[in-house]
């Protein structure tokens, strides 16, 4: 019997199959954390173009003599911080032809999807760029930080960053970085052993004065949760909430901020809420439909210099050794 004729690349007949798609998939973006650690404000209609919050100056208690007149009379003062919304949007022009010729037939419901994903990468990545402009900054470019520079930063964002005149910042409060720095902060509050092969595994608990790891024999459940869930474990961190986000963008030389801060201290103003818009009025387009998708928005910072404290370290991508 001859050999029949086969359908298929380099075959009989090899242009005469149709090329199916089974799925169609987007790509997938980081989940937002910032307006959830953010006041957030509305700019109102007809309420202009900023959003202004005055805060007043520090009035000072001294000591009086018996019998003499008081003679301490302060002056007054505030401060107005201005935080102004300005438009953001993202917009994609589909053809007629185009969603009538495409084997998608949802192409524009998820064209649609992916304009709000871009919005809301946008939106939250503005957000960790505030990170940089908290005054007080723990860690250095380059380092990779460790247990005692987290807790360094908390402790001077409790007191305000200042010890004269202490001015502790409102709960909640967030440690939010990015998760190649958390990794290495999860893995130094993690007890592992360093041994090697066929030796004592664990260091005897008088380890703890020489400076060895212990193991999973003397590591309490925090770190045993650490080990088997990673960071996400951790939940609080020296009085703090913790969370990751990869939208901290890393320099050029691979350093991150992130940082301690008070929700009071990260202000989010919303003046337009986002909202998709798609136009099919140009009838000369023949079908199109212009998908639009936009809002009006500003971060910024409330006390810079006293309601949160920017944690500077090394985010290289881990390599093999």
């Amino acid at each position: 019997m001859t050999m029949g004729n086969l359908a298929g690349a380099g075959e009989a007949l090899d242009t005469s199959l149709n090329t199916i798609y089974s799925e169609f998939k987007l790509l997938r973006d980081v989940t937002g954390v910032f307006r959830s650690c953010a006041t957030k404000l509305t700019l109102m209609p007809h309420e202009g173009r900023s959003k202004n919050v005055n805060n007043y100056n520090r009035v000072v208690a001294f000591d009086l003599a018996d019998g003499v007149d008081m003679q301490q009379g302060q002056q007054l003062a505030d401060t107005t911080t201005t935080y102004t919304p300005g438009e953001v949007g993202v917009q994609v022009l589909l053809p007629g032809s185009t969603m009538r010729r495409v084997a998608d037939p949802d192409l524009l419901e998820r064209t649609g999807r992916m304009l709000n994903n871009a919005y809301d990468l946008k939106e939250d990545q503005d957000g960790g760029l505030q990170m940089v402009n908290w005054t007080p900054i723990m860690g250095v470019a380059g380092a990779i930080l460790g247990p005692g520079e987290y807790v360094s930063a908390i402790n001077r964002h409790m007191i305000g960053n200042n010890r004269a005149n202490p001015e502790p910042p409102p709960e909640p409060h967030f440690l939010v970085d990015h998760p190649l720095k958390l990794g290495i902060l999860a893995g130094r509050i993690t007890s592992l052993s360093d041994t090697g092969v066929g030796t004592t595994p664990y260091a005897p608990v008088a380890g703890v004065t020489t400076g060895k790891a212990f193991g999973p024999a003397t590591a309490g459940d925090l770190q045993g949760d650490i080990i088997k869930r990673g960071i996400g474990a951790l939940g609080t961190f020296w009085g703090v909430t913790v969370k990751q986000t990869a939208n901290l963008l890393p320099n050029s030389a691979d350093d991150v901020s992130g940082a301690v801060f008070s929700k009071e201290g990260l202000i989010y103003v919303s003046e337009v809420e986002p909202r998709s818009d798609p136009d099919t009025s140009d009838k000369s387009l023949r079908g199109a439909v212009e998908l639009n998708y936009w809002g009006s928005f500003v971060w910024g910072l409330y006390r810079a210099g006293a309601f949160g404290v920017e944690i500077l370290g090394d985010a290289s991508m881990p390599v093999a050794s």
